[in-house]
């Protein structure tokens, strides 16, 4: 079957999505808070931010556009057929492992400091602040899934739908720089690896050098 939206998806591909995103459930915070506490004991951190972006301002209501991004675990089902979603999720553990790598050899300090306040936001925040610990800056695995979720979900959409997908993926970079999580090289970084992602890993999912399509 083809990929393409529709409200009653297969149930295999339901099924499939949800132990999809049940290993992510796992994979991810094991990953990223290993990293957090090595990182944390780490005796010096590298500076990676430019001096201006210490201007940019604190948006606390950007902080939705930035947790929008668990709206995009509920969406693949809908859009895409077993051998795109093994190719998106193979993807996402790829892009986890590649940023683990480069947070232990290259940890990068976040300059931004955090409020002890943010009235009204006060619950999201803390759940922000209780996961993302300085030390996992750069890349952003924000940005990384991000980038993996719309760049696979445009490809069997209708043009008005990857223009809001575009302008989603716009917000969700603009949102980790305006609630002060990352700084623009971390966006970067981030977006690299998820194209490298869909690089070394093809649209059924299988590895680009067992055809011979990397040297």
């Amino acid at each position: 079957m083809r990929d393409g939206w529709t409200w009653r998806p297969p149930r295999s591909d339901v099924l499939l999505s949800l132990r999809w995103a049940a290993f992510l459930t796992v994979l991810f915070p094991v990953a990223y808070l290993t990293c957090n506490w090595i990182t944390a004991r780490r005796p010096a951190h590298w500076k990676l931010w430019m001096d201006w972006e210490l201007g940019i301002p604190f948006v606390p209501s950007m902080v939705w556009v930035y947790l929008s991004i668990f709206v995009y675990f509920f969406l693949p089902m809908f859009a895409l057929r077993e051998a795109s979603l093994n190719a998106l999720c193979r993807r996402l553990v790829f892009a986890v492992l590649v940023s683990a790598a480069v947070f232990l050899l290259l940890p990068a300090q976040v300059a931004f400091p955090r409020p002890t306040e943010v009235p009204g936001y006060e619950t999201a925040f803390r759940v922000i602040y209780l996961f993302d610990l300085p030390g996992n800056s750069v890349p952003s695995l924000h940005v990384s899934w991000s980038t993996l979720f719309l760049l696979t979900l445009r490809e069997p959409s209708p043009p008005w739908l990857r223009r809001v997908l575009a302008a989603w993926l716009i917000a969700l970079c603009a949102s980790v720089l305006l609630v002060h999580q990352h700084h623009v090289i971390d966006i970067a970084g981030g977006v690299l690896v998820a194209l490298a992602a869909r690089h070394v890993i093809r649209a059924d999912g299988a590895w680009a050098w067992r055809n011979g399509e990397i040297s």
